[in-house]
Order: C-alpha cells, then sequence, then structure tokens
C-alpha cells in the first residue's frame, strides 16, 4: 500500500505539476514553433508594420520574465549549482553571453526587483524596451539619496510616460533633467553633478590600442569621453567637408571653340581621373584619410616633452633616395617608410642634418632649417587662397607648402618656388605623375599626366581664373 502511494504520488498519478512560470515558457515555444515555416511575404505593409511593433512588445515582456528569473537566481546565488562563482559567470558559461551583456543584465535585473518596481511593470506590459528600460534605471540610480520615495516614484512615473515618445538615447538626455519635475530649484545642481560624474567616469576609463598589422597598416580602437570625442568629430569633418573632386566646378568649363579641355568627361563635364573624387569613397574611408592629415598636422614643437626628448619622429634617408624618391627610410620608432613618402613629409618638416661616418658615428651636426617659415606660409595663403588643385576647397590652415622644384633638387625656399596643396593633392604630386608649377604670370597651375591628357594641359584653380580679365 505504502508502495503504491508513493508511486502514484501526491496527486492521484495525474502528471506532475509544473510551474507556471514554466508552463508559460514552453506555451510560447510551442506557439512559436507553429509558424517557425510561415512566411512574412503575404503580409500586407500595413500588417507588417503592425506586426514588428507586436513582436517587440512580445519581446520585452518575455524579457521581464527573463530578468525577474535572473533576479530570483542572484538573490540565492543559484548559479553555484553549476560551478557558476556569480550570476554573471553563470551567464558567461552557462547562456553563452558575453561578459558585457552578463553584468549589464545582473543588475538591471537587480535594480527591477528592487528600487524600480514601476519600471519592471511597464516591461512586463511592453511599454518600454529592455534599452529604455535599462536608461531609466541608471537615471533614478542617480537621483540624490535625500529625494523623498514619493518623489522617485514621481520621477519614475514620468520617465516611463516618456519612453512612449523616445528612445535610448534622447531618454539618457532627458533622465539627467528628471530633476527639473522633482525639484526645479536644485534641479541644475543636480544635473551638474550628473555630468561631472559621467565625465571622471569616462575619462578613468578612456583608454586607446594600436595594433601594427605587419602589412604597412595600424588598427586602432580608442574610448574616450564624449566632449573629446566631440571635438575629433568636428576636426575630422572640416577635413572631410570641402569638395575635393573635379566636378562641375572645377575647371571642366567648355572653351569658346566648344570643346571641353582634355581629361573631362563629355557628357557630365566631370574629369575623369577618378583618385581626385573623394566624394566617392564611403563615410569611413573619409574618416581614415582625415585622421590621417589631423595626425600630420599636429604641432609637435608645441607638444610636451618627455625630459628632453623631442615628440619627434627622425628619419634616416640616403640623400641619393631622398632626391630620387626611390628606397626605404628607417624611422627612429623602428618603423620604416617610402623614400617617397620620406620626400613629401619633409616639405614640411624641420629638416636637422646629420652626416655620418662609414660606421654611423656622426660626425657633424646642423641645425634645423624649416622650408617654409610661418610667415611665408601665411604670405602665401593669402596670395594662393588654399589648395591649388583645381575644384579643392581645402583652406590654407589645412595646406602644406610644397617646393615646386624639390629642395633635395636645389629648389630655393621663396614665395616664388612654393604652392599650398592640401593632404590629398600632397600625395598625388608626389606618388603620381601629376605636377605643379608656377607660370610665367605667378599663377600655380596643375599638369596632369600624359596618361590623361597626351598635351598635358595646364589646369588653374577656378579662383585665379577669375581673376583673369574678361
Amino acid at each position: 500500500m505504502t508502495a503504491m502511494v508513493q508511486t502514484m504520488g501526491s496527486n492521484g498519478g495525474l502528471p506532475p505539476l509544473r510551474h507556471p512560470i514554466e508552463a508559460c515558457l514552453s506555451s510560447i515555444e510551442a506557439t512559436v514553433d507553429d509558424v517557425a515555416q510561415v512566411r512574412c511575404w503575404s503580409l500586407s505593409d500595413a500588417e507588417l508594420v503592425a506586426l514588428v511593433g507586436a513582436a517587440q512588445r512580445a519581446c520585452s515582456r518575455v524579457e521581464e520574465l527573463r530578468l525577474r528569473l535572473l533576479a530570483e537566481a542572484d538573490r540565492r546565488d543559484a548559479g553555484k549549482v553549476v560551478a557558476a562563482t556569480s550570476t554573471a559567470a553563470f551567464l558567461v558559461a552557462g547562456q553563452r553571453t558575453s561578459r558585457r551583456t552578463a553584468g549589464r543584465d545582473v543588475r538591471l535585473a537587480a535594480d527591477l526587483d528592487g528600487s524600480c518596481e514601476l519600471v519592471r511593470v511597464a516591461l512586463g506590459a511592453g511599454r518600454v524596451n529592455i534599452e529604455q528600460a535599462q536608461v531609466i534605471c541608471m537615471a533614478l540610480g542617480c537621483l540624490p539619496s535625500e529625494v523623498s520615495v514619493e518623489d522617485r516614484k514621481r520621477a519614475e512615473t514620468h520617465l516611463i510616460e516618456l519612453a512612449a515618445l523616445h528612445g535610448p538615447e534622447d531618454l539618457r538626455i532627458l533622465g539627467r533633467r528628471i530633476g527639473y519635475v522633482i525639484d526645479p530649484d536644485e534641479a541644475d545642481a543636480h544635473e551638474g553633478r550628473m555630468l561631472a560624474a559621467e565625465e571622471a567616469q569616462a575619462r578613468a576609463k578612456a583608454l586607446m590600442t594600436l595594433r601594427p598589422r605587419g602589412d604597412g597598416r595600424t588598427r586602432g580602437a580608442f574610448t574616450i569621453p564624449d566632449a573629446q570625442a566631440q571635438m575629433l568629430q568636428v576636426a575630422l569633418d572640416a577635413l572631410m567637408s570641402p569638395r575635393r573632386h573635379v566636378g562641375e566646378q572645377s575647371g571642366c568649363d567648355e572653351a569658346p571653340d566648344g570643346q571641353r579641355p582634355a581629361g573631362c568627361d563629355a557628357t557630365t563635364g566631370e574629369r575623369v581621373d577618378p583618385d581626385l573624387d573623394a566624394e566617392r569613397l564611403t563615410y569611413e574611408r573619409r574618416m581614415g584619410l582625415a585622421l590621417c592629415e589631423l595626425i600630420e598636422h599636429l604641432p609637435v614643437d608645441a607638444l610636451p616633452q618627455a625630459g628632453r626628448a623631442s615628440p619627434v619622429i627622425t628619419v634616416d634617408l640616403d640623400f641619393d633616395a631622398l632626391v630620387s624618391g626611390v628606397g626605404a627610410a628607417t624611422l627612429s620608432t623602428g618603423g620604416a617608410m617610402s623614400a617617397s613618402q620620406a620626400r613629401r613629409l619633409a616639405c614640411n618638416a624641420g629638416l636637422l642634418p646629420l652626416v655620418l661616418g662609414g660606421d654611423s658615428v656622426i660626425l657633424d651636426l646642423g641645425r634645423t632649417e624649416r622650408f617654409f617659415t610661418w610667415y611665408q606660409r601665411v604670405a602665401l595663403g593669402k596670395q594662393q587662397g588654399g589648395c591649388v588643385a583645381d575644384g579643392c576647397a581645402r583652406p590654407p590652415a589645412w595646406c602644406e607648402a610644397h617646393h615646386c622644384t624639390p629642395w633635395s633638387k636645389g629648389g630655393d625656399t621663396d614665395l616664388g618656388a612654393g604652392v599650398l596643396l592640401c593632404g590629398f593633392h600632397h600625395h598625388l604630386v608626389h606618388d603620381t605623375d601629376w605636377d605643379v608649377r608656377i607660370a610665367a604670370d605667378g599663377i600655380p597651375e596643375m599638369l596632369p599626366p600624359a596618361s590623361i591628357d597626351p598635351a598635358r594641359t595646364p589646369i588653374r584653380h577656378r579662383r585665379f581664373r577669375r581673376r583673369l580679365p574678361a
């Protein structure tokens, strides 16, 4: 009899009762299985839009249930059942979650289980998504400890209402200003404290890595405070914004005989050379090129010195390679660069001639001489107005002074021998068959390669053509 009772169990031989949450999740999985093979193409546009929203709400509701379970697991330290050292470690090992996401979820689960009950209810009803819930909980967590429970609930309710109209990014900004809802008189001070705390944390966590790839490129990554990131963004945007391609405004006007200059498309009037059309590059590529240009223009003479060492990279280059542009140069960092790039950088660099003996002992040390002084650059900027390549709007401040006749070949350092070129066109002149010269009337001219224009017809920037008499 005893054995029969044990076999039948406490529910009279019926299948073991399942927990309601287990039954709910099983039902969800079974229901999703029913539509696993159903295609979406038969839905109308209106139905598709509505169902995307419905699916998002369903996801939010399931997320609330998951976080509710996670909070209970964390409270009991249930991860020890599978030998996990923490709940976050349990998620990483058992649920294949990233460490960052695991930590975020454990913190959010604790907030929803504790001081953010209204947010939990809203998430469970599908009124907010998990990102919005996280932002609201963070904002509430930054409220001063002296804020009353009533005011805290009022702030929580207000942010939940705002979530119906704003995404996580806007909600984060509004969360900083929640003080205006609960205590307008102290709101400014509260927002200031929040921003100061954010800035201090961001600065404490600032980092940057540079990893040479071994193929002439270096992969970098950084995390910096928002303020400095916005400064960098503005600088890079300024470098990317001027038009660099040579199209409608770039000297492809028809000649009096109705013919367009060589190198221009007969239909569109755009110059054929694709290298000058930087706007065809992707945004990421243009950002990368702008960063290179920004780095090359850093005022190294104004940077702090480490001990007696100057923050300058030295370049060892054979004189014949400097003259010819063929060969390689060795950097003081242990790296290398082509002789042609060394020549281009030398246009703006301070050169310090070192005469070495056969055993690389320094026999004589010259003094640094800049090819073009600051005053000469100002004068060139006044004369030429910026990059002299037709169609380029790069201003003088972002141009490099270039010798029409290289210094290594006896070129003079005077205003009559220098032109301003942006980094892009400076590369073009040094690395390709494009040339630049000063015409007899003192106007800079670009000479295209014979592959583009066999006659190498000189091209003047539009700003110089406007100066010509009608």
